[in-house]
């Protein structure tokens, strides 16, 4: 599982994530139209900078000023991160860690609203929590999940 979300520009970035071979990405790339303003071109697939670490199972959105941010996932040793990273796409393309999330998280549900990111979920956890963009920092939900269970790979969508 991969981190992918679509720009303001229309452009699509996916971070991170497994190869054929099950190797652990640190990779992203940007999928792009090969030539400014024509409407019937091929889109193509550009590098980008790479993420700091490997990550797998983890999620991303955009930010409401248009980075992509990338967060949490798992390394090749199962280590669970609760580390974020933003990329600013276009000109002088480059990596900024965010505040790292409360929680480690892998296989969870995130979504962008309202100039903030919500997390929930994840391997073994209940919990929630919200990003806010304005303050810069992670806040906990005063509750956890209703379930008996663990919100495990439930896709990239918060439900």
């Amino acid at each position: 599982m991969f981190a992918a979300a679509r720009l303001p520009d229309r452009c699509v970035v996916c971070a991170g994530g497994a190869d054929a071979s099950h190797t652990i990405l640190s990779s992203v790339e940007v999928l792009e139209p090969s030539a400014q303003g024509a409407t019937d071109a091929t889109w193509t697939w550009r590098e980008l900078p790479a993420l700091s670490v490997e990550r797998y199972g983890c999620c991303g959105c955009v930010l409401s000023d248009g980075r992509l941010v990338v967060l949490g996932g798992a390394n090749s040793n199962r280590k669970i991160f609760s580390s974020c990273e933003a990329l600013a796409v276009g000109d002088g393309e480059y990596w900024e860690r965010l505040p790292p999330m409360h929680d480690a998280r892998a296989h969870f549900a995130c979504a962008a609203v309202a100039r903030c990111i919500i997390v929930a979920g994840g391997r073994g956890l209940k919990s929630a929590e919200v990003f806010d963009e304005v303050l810069d920092r992670w806040l906990r939900l005063p509750c956890d999940l209703p379930l008996d269970g663990q919100l495990y790979g439930t896709g990239r969508t918060l439900l």
